[in-house]
Parts: C-alpha cells; structure tokens; sequence
C-alpha cells in the first residue's frame, strides 16, 4: 500500500510538473484545496475501526510568481483552505493530531501553476510564518496561568451553557456544532469540532482541565483572551462563536456510610418477658421458696411427717 502511494504521487507529480510547463497557468486557490485533501488522503493512518488520525501542519511550496500573487490574500486564504481541508475531514472520518496550520512558502526552482504540499504532525502551534499582508486576526496569545489554586481529592468537573449544565468526564468531551461532538453547540460561528475540554489527573487525587483548539475558525476565547490552549480552573470562561461557557470545579461529594442496625432496648422484667436467669431449672425465682427467718416455711404448719419442719393443715 506504501509503495503504491508514493508511486502514485510521483506519476502526479511527474503529470502535473508537465501541464505547468505546457499550459504556464497561475496556481489557483481551489487547486490548492485539492492538493490539501491528497496529501491528508495519502497520510492518513488507522487509529481505530472506523477513525483515521492525519497530520495537522501543511507547507505548501509555490514558484516565486504565484507565492507573490496568492500572499495577497493574507490569512484569508488559509482560513479557507482550513474549512474545506476540515470539511473533508469529517467527510471521511478524519482526526487532526492538533490544530490546523497551513503555510505558504516561495520555492523559486518551481514553474509557475504547480504546487507541491508538504504534511507534518506537530504537538503544540507554531509561529505563524510572516507574509507580506498586514494579518487580519491578531496573533494568537496564551492566557496567563490563573491565580486560583487547583482542588486536591475528588472533584466534579462540569461546564454551564445557556444555564444548563453538562458533566465533563474523563478523559475529556469535544464541543461544537457537529453531531459528533459530545457537547453539541447550536451557532453558525461555531466549528464542527471546535474545542476539546481535556482532563488530565494528578497526584495525589487532582485533575488538571485544559482547553484546547481544535483548529477552529473563528478561534477559542477563554476569559476574553485568544488562545489556542489554555489552564482551566473554576469560574473560568470559554467563548466560542457567540456561545459562552462557564467551568465548573466542585468536591465529590464524601462516599454514604453503611446504614448501623438500631440499637436494641432493653426490656422490663416480667413473667413473659423473663431476664437471663429467670425461671430456669435450678434457679429460684427472686423471694420465693426463700426460708422463712423464723425458721420452717410459712406455708406449713407443725410437725412434718419425717419430723422436720411443720406439718401443712388440713382444711375443715
């Protein structure tokens, strides 16, 4: 499969280095969004059965005519070849391995009409790469890290939209206007997936919450500063589009106690309710039977027959 790949893309190239001599045409935008799918086509990698993980950085090479007419455009340009390369991604079940980040770059050995599209994965954004254009959109800033100190042991973790809120549960939830997004957000000014809430645990017992962009058009905001990633703690704000997020960090609540069985009362002694002891072959009850302290019984009067004791009377 390799090797068919790289067979492929150099019988493109060899075809398409050919027309641009032939035909001398200016590279145009939509033939820049084509050679973007390609390329994430030809790099996609199985991540499980039904997703693909593909890189998330993209050079475009151009020839020194059209790199001159196309910065023109400024960062318009590449935020629209993101949307259609991101589109295409949803399309075909695609996921970045971070933000989105396109870069046009002169090759002067190259003929004008052909492109050449260079992929890499990276972890964290890079600097934008200069162009001759004033930028559009200020430069991306990470947000100071909060004062507020994290929350030792358990915690619940949970953000409030439009007064509602939504659990977040490890390891994390995707938010944005796609239906695969865990967190689903109605706004024309929201990407498909345009956020992902990370939670990451620490010892002893802590969870550390990170905002991260995914790429997403109109960028993350998270307590009014643009941010690509960003700390969470609680109260923090997240705007996206013109949705606004509120984060949430509360104590797990103490686990219930086992339920203790009620205390036995003690009852009163009675002939049906006997005390230990009470009543039992070779146990006198309490003051009967007892000798009498004059001696004999009280019940019997004079002489027993064997002699001892008194005699019980008979009755007349």
């Amino acid at each position: 499969m390799a090797g068919g790949n790289r067979f492929e893309r150099k019988l493109e190239s060899l075809v398409s280095g050919a027309f641009a001599r032939a035909f001398k045409g200016a590279v145009e935008p939509v033939e820049l969004a084509a050679a973007l799918k390609r390329e994430v086509d030809n790099t996609a990698r199985i991540l499980s059965r039904d997703r693909r993980l593909i890189p998330n950085s993209f050079t475009i090479e151009l020839s020194t005519e059209d790199f001159r007419r196309l910065s023109e455009y400024g960062l318009t340009l590449q935020h629209e070849l993101a949307n259609e390369l991101r589109e295409h991604a949803d399309i075909q079940r695609y996921t970045f391995s971070g933000p989105i980040e396109i870069r046009l770059v002169e090759r002067s050995e190259l003929p004008i009409g052909k492109a050449e599209v260079r992929s890499a994965t990276v972890g964290t954004p890079a600097q934008p790469y200069p162009t001759p254009a004033e930028p559009q959109r200020p430069p991306l800033q990470p947000v100071p890290p909060a004062p507020a100190p994290r929350q030792s042991g358990p915690v619940q973790v949970a953000v409030e939209i439009h007064g509602r809120a939504r659990p977040v549960n490890p390891p994390g939830v995707v938010i944005g206007r796609g239906t695969d997004a865990d967190i689903q957000v109605t706004d024309p000014g929201v990407s498909r997936r345009h956020a992902e809430i990370r939670l990451m645990p620490e010892e002893p017992a802590g969870v550390r919450v990170v905002v991260v962009d995914l790429g997403s058009t109109n960028g993350t905001l998270v307590n009014g500063r643009r941010t690509s990633e960003a700390e969470l703690t609680d109260g923090a704000t997240i705007k996206i589009g013109t949705t606004e997020l509120t984060l949430r960090i509360t104590a797990a609540p103490a686990p219930a106690e086992p339920p203790q069985p009620p205390a036995q009362r003690r009852q009163p002694a009675s002939p049906f309710n006997p005390q230990p002891g009470y009543g039992q072959p070779g146990q006198p009850q309490p003051g009967y039977g007892q000798p009498h302290p004059g001696g004999g019984n009280p019940y019997r009067h004079g002489p027993a027959p064997d002699g001892g004791g008194d005699a019980p009377q008979s009755w007349r």
